[in-house]
């Protein structure tokens, strides 16, 4: 998308992006789809606030335009209000204040003592880094849970939403997002038998590592053994390892590992 496309739509943006009164809103969303500003509203799914993002996810469900929600379910940040703390330092904090200037004559503070400091200073903040990087993977913003919500009803009868779905559990940054994805995918009869007849080991393998449960792994196990794919197709022996490790049934797993070891 060019610049100009942004100019052309800056009203609509900033309605969106300030989300405030309920009819501004849904006019810009009638807008933006009416013009097919798919990839403008790929961009506003994942930066637009809460109230905005949730009306714009409901009419693209209702139009059935899937793109954008998948931008928004994979790379969309929870809305956070807190006190920004900067990196903190020495120098920033003058932990030595009442001794770093000495008067004239007398002894500063020792430098090894000082060296320790910048060292638990620094120790500190990589803490601090690392933190908030745990917390950003248990991100939990409502919108994206909106929208694996809002997709679920259409998983059976909409191969586009099933494929939107797969996308999701696959790509997203966020662990509860993805998990969840796979859930929805992986409790559907309908979807793991098209997917499985379609030979889609990789997917099925991915959706069965992101829902992080049992059950679904042995759903996708009986699957596979179900719907094998030709010993000739690279495939092959990820499915009979798959089958070997979650499939319910000792004798078709000791069948895989038979197979896996011919």
């Amino acid at each position: 998308m060019d610049t100009s496309g942004f100019v052309a739509w800056a009203a609509e943006i900033k309605t969106m992006m300030q989300g405030n009164l309920e009819r501004q809103v849904r006019e810009a969303i009638d807008d933006l789809l009416d013009a097919e500003q798919h990839e403008l509203v790929s961009f506003l799914m994942i930066s637009a606030p809460e109230f905005s993002a949730r009306r714009l996810t409901d009419a693209l469900i209702e139009q059935e335009i899937f793109e954008p929600l998948v931008a928004g379910a994979t790379l969309r940040r929870e809305f956070r209000r807190s006190m920004s703390s900067g990196v903190s330092s020495l120098g920033s904090k003058r932990i030595f204040r009442d001794f770093e200037k000495p008067d004239e004559g007398e002894a500063g503070v020792p430098d090894h003592i000082m060296e320790e400091a910048e060292a638990i200073s620094r120790s500190a903040d990589q803490s601090r880094r690392i933190a908030a990087q745990k917390e950003a993977e248990l991100d939990r913003d409502p919108v994206r849970h909106h929208i694996v919500s809002s997709l679920e009803p259409l998983l059976n009868t909409s191969e586009e939403a099933m494929e939107s779905m797969i996308a999701i559990a696959r790509t997203s940054f966020y662990e509860e997002t993805a998990r969840s994805a796979a859930m929805k995918l992986g409790n559907s009869k309908i979807v793991m038998g098209r997917i499985s007849r379609a030979g889609r080991v990789e997917d099925m393998i991915a959706v069965g590592e992101a829902a992080g449960s049992q059950a679904v792994r042995t759903i996708i196990a009986r699957n596979l053994a179900n719907s094998m794919p030709e010993s000739s197709d690279p495939s092959y022996r990820s499915a009979l390892e798959y089958v070997s490790e979650h499939h319910p049934d000792e004798k078709t797993r000791n069948a895989a590992d038979r197979a896996l070891g011919s």
